[in-house]
């Protein structure tokens, strides 16, 4: 209901939401005691009850559309926080210009462990670039979203560095300023051209990673350079990361009706959220196209992509589809399933319980990310 995004509605609903969920505490410190009342029968106590909590936060903040406020101030990150400014209008063309009411613009990014400049010396870099999740509709790059993830990547899966942008992020109601789609795709365009043209880091020496909506768009970011990197000027990456995407989102099932619902914190009003604000004020056709809709949209890169998932998410079976399609149209794809584990493990793998995983996963990431270099 939109009225619940709206003062006092939103915070009556928010004190009764947190009432509700205090008196259900009981209920599932019983349920979650003995593991056949847990989600998944491998799933610790802890495992199940984070899960299920996280889905309750993760419900609730959708109905209130929670707003995840983005600065251009860099805060407590210091020197690690830059500010992009938007690359040359000649890198900007077909889907990136589809919304006449989006324009590129100047966009944040954090750097991990410290930042790189135009005179550092790249000779034994290896910087991933990395987009976030957050269906669209919240999340950022600073240690408090995508710490956790940066700190995985940087320990196992072969970077030096880690960049992650703060792209903007889509909004309800729908309007001309609500950054619709195209507006974090024209972000992580401009934060891959910031990489090479203004840090002149060599595309050799970077690697592009996503998670669940961040998966999207670096998926699509692939499929803007082999449609128009080589006539823009625009290399292709070393290899790329693709977690636990969000393949669908244009026509996106009921999630109560699939497999793996239950052992999965995303939740229908989430998804319908993110669907909405980055559709915007054109609708649903907005995103039914292959820069947004992966299902089926398959496209050949030259760039060797590592595609994870878990395989109690919600979104595994279109994970599975999309890699083995991508597979089959010609595509280097690695296929890679952390088994028990719900959606976007590098994600929240500390917070949920699933730090091992978490590892695990990463670590595979590294070492066939050492393979496909040795090619």
């Amino acid at each position: 209901m939109a009225i619940l995004t709206y003062q006092p509605f939103k915070g009556l609903y928010t004190l009764g939401a947190l009432g509700f969920e205090i008196a259900r505490l009981p209920l599932w410190l019983v349920k979650y005691f003995l593991s056949y009342g847990r989600q998944h029968p491998e799933w610790s106590f802890g495992q199940a009850f984070g899960v299920r909590l996280f889905f309750s936060f993760v419900y609730h903040a959708a109905t209130v559309q929670i707003r995840s406020p983005l600065s251009l101030k860099p805060g407590k990150e210091g020197e690690r926080f830059v500010v992009l400014e938007p690359a040359n209008s000649k890198y900007y063309k077909g889907p990136l210009l589809s919304n006449p009411d989006v324009k590129p613009v100047k966009i944040g990014g954090t750097w991990y462990p410290a930042p790189l400049t135009a005179s550092s010396d790249t000779k034994d870099v290896t910087v991933i670039f990395h987009i976030h999740g957050g269906a669209f509709v919240i999340g950022d790059g600073r240690p408090g979203a995508s710490g956790y993830f940066a700190s995985k990547l940087l320990a196992n899966s072969g970077g030096t560095h880690v960049f992650a942008p703060q792209y903007r992020l889509s909004t309800l109601p729908a309007n001309k300023t609500s950054n619709p789609f195209p507006a974090a795709f024209q972000d992580s365009i401009t934060s891959y051209l910031y990489l090479l043209n203004d840090l002149k880091i060599p595309a050799s020496k970077i690697v592009l990673s996503g998670d669940s909506a961040g998966g999207n768009l670096a998926a699509v970011v692939l499929r803007y350079l082999s449609e128009f990197g080589k006539d823009l000027g625009i290399p292709n990456p070393a290899a790329a990361y693709i977690w636990s995407p969000w393949v669908n989102p244009a026509t996106q099932d009921d999630l109560r009706t699939l497999p793996n619902y239950n052992t999965d914190y995303l939740s229908q009003p989430f998804t319908n959220w993110g669907v909405r604000a980055y559709a915007g004020p054109p609708g649903n056709a907005a995103v039914t196209g292959p820069y947004v809709n992966l299902k089926r949209n398959y496209f050949k890169s030259d760039v060797p992509m590592f595609v994870n998932t878990g395989s109690n998410e919600v979104l595994f079976f279109d994970d599975v589809e999309w890699a083995k399609g991508m597979k089959e149209f010609g595509n280097d794809v690695e296929l890679d399933i952390e088994e028990g584990v719900p959606h976007d493990v590098l994600l929240l793998g500390k917070d949920l319980g699933f730090d091992k995983e978490a590892t695990s996963s990463s670590k595979r990431a590294g070492g066939w990310l050492k393979r496909v270099r040795k090619l």
